[in-house]
């Protein structure tokens, strides 16, 4: 566990809480097809919990679910998850290798070498953490500390770090300048 120097509070790293989410969403998941993206709040119970993945570490609250990941982020209703110590996206899908010479335009549904994955990613104000686990290999994961790229991490990034762009009543804000000419 790593610690702030001079000090006894733990300094949670996103890698090391999108690992004991991914944790625990696993122990109450069946399969690696959910139909749904799946977003939830994340309230950290105890810091020091959090490398051994320990059982109370973390409460972990269903916020809403989509067809669509990126309408999920998207959402108004999304913007709930700010509330939180953290947020968690968790969706399935298909994944392939990239570097099969002439395959990169390939959808990986449809990839010979396909794989069924199960994706947490984890974004707090300390960064972006996700953990990856592959059906055929389910006992293993595959973290990454927040350098990936490419639509679901900026998606991800909007999430928790825009402003929210909506007014008390629900509708649009008044985008015009108030600048007097």
């Amino acid at each position: 566990m790593c610690t702030q120097q001079g000090m006894n509070t733990p300094t949670i790293t996103p890698v090391a809480l999108a690992t004991c989410v991914e944790h625990s969403l696993n122990l109450s998941l069946s399969g690696f097809d959910l139909k749904r993206a799946r977003l939830y709040g994340i309230n950290i119970v105890d810091a020091a919990g959090i490398d051994e993945n320990s059982d109370g570490a973390l409460r972990i609250s269903f916020l809403a679910e989509h067809g669509d990941v990126y309408e999920l982020l998207e959402s108004r209703g999304s913007a709930i998850a700010r509330m939180f110590d953290a947020a968690a996206v968790l969706t399935c899908g298909w994944a392939a290798p990239v570097d099969d010479g002439g395959d990169e335009d390939m959808p990986p549904s449809v990839h010979p070498r396909r794989r069924r994955v199960r994706l947490v990613v984890v974004v707090g104000d300390a960064g972006v953490g996700s953990v990856l686990r592959f059906a055929d290999s389910p006992d293993e994961i595959i973290t990454d500390p927040g350098n990936a790229k490419g639509s679901l991490a900026d998606a991800v990034e909007r999430l928790w770090r825009d402003t929210i762009n909506a007014t008390d009543d629900g509708s649009e804000p008044d985008q015009s300048s108030s600048d007097a000419q």
